[in-house]
């Protein structure tokens, strides 16, 4: 049966004959624009603890790496790895600092074949993406940028920090680096926007010719502004049934040649207040699929009479 959507997995298979995972690896560096030094008090959704059970001292990065691939192993998983910066702004700090954390996956040769690094658009100096781009030589290298919108009254609703226009110069800039995989992180069902509006950031990536995406959906957190706004009746969730139709209507305009990284979000269960749903994330990808299929589309479908018409 043909794949209607190009997950990363599909991604990794087309590189590598051995199955492929994300290896998490957290720093707690933080994050300047919670820190008020890119706006006030961070994104309204935000709160950073929901993403990560690990304490915050625990930084030993080569110990993370190696428990990490050992707790692996012993439940029987005998590919290789991308270590993953995943949680706060992983370009949060200096050079000198990220580098040994970075470079750290070139002592698990065996084991490690790349790295992911996640972080904001608005926080990344050209000495970081020079480090990144120089460890791209040898390991696969994806930097992941936070979007959530490409819209701009989004952007400012949810307190994101940063415009639109931002995201796409540094995008360009890092497109200057020919080692470096660019992925967008993007939330859908955000306060105020509707389909045109969703559609319009599907656009946008597809503009700006990334290599992948992570979709989450809008999920309300304890102890954010936006579970504030939720309780005054301000927020409203998608439920289970409309998101997999929003996805079903969505996925045909983004480019096959994007890999999918993730189509929905998760946070700790005594963190989040909603939605609360009760299928899996694989029901939902599983759902996502048998509707494409049930209507004759497929992922790109439609971006390809798109980019004709244009």
């Amino acid at each position: 049966m043909p794949a209607v959507i190009y997950r990363f997995k599909d991604f990794l298979k087309d590189r590598y004959p051995f199955p492929v995972r994300k290896l998490p690896v957290h720093t707690h560096l933080g994050c300047p624009h919670r820190e008020n030094r890119t706006g006030p008090g961070g994104c309204v959704y935000c709160y950073n603890s929901g993403f990560s059970e690990l304490p915050d001292h625990f930084i030993d990065v080569h110990r993370q790496m190696r428990e990490g691939i050992s707790r692996a192993r012993q439940k029987g998983f005998s590919g290789k790895f991308i270590a993953y910066f995943q949680t706060d702004t992983n370009t949060y700090a200096s050079v000198k600092i990220l580098e040994p954390w970075w470079r750290s996956i070139y002592q698990f040769p065996d084991d490690i074949i790349g790295l992911a690094v996640s972080t904001r658009p608005d926080y990344l100096p050209e000495k970081t993406l020079e480090l990144l781009a120089g460890i791209g030589r040898d390991r696969m290298v994806w930097l992941e940028l936070g979007l959530q919108s490409a819209n701009d009254r989004t952007l400012e609703w949810i307190n994101r920090g940063h415009n639109y226009r931002c995201f796409a110069e540094t995008v360009m800039q890092v497109k200057r680096y020919e080692n470096i995989l660019l992925a967008a992180h993007i939330i859908l069902g955000l306060p105020g926007e509707d389909r045109a509006d969703m559609l319009h950031t599907v656009t946008e990536i597809n503009r700006l010719e990334l290599d992948g995406v992570k979709i989450h959906h809008l999920q309300v957190v304890q102890k954010t502004v936006l579970a504030d706004r939720y309780a005054e009746g301000r927020v409203k969730t998608f439920t289970e049934k409309e998101y997999i139709r929003l996805l079903i209507d969505l996925l045909p305009h983004l480019s096959p040649d994007i890999s999918i990284h993730r189509l929905a979000g998760d946070t700790r269960d005594d963190l989040l207040i909603a939605p609360r749903w009760k299928l899996t994330k694989t029901t939902i990808i599983q759902r996502v699929e048998s509707g494409l299929r049930e209507t004759g589309k497929y992922q790109g479908c439609l971006w390809r009479k798109e980019v004709l018409r244009n």
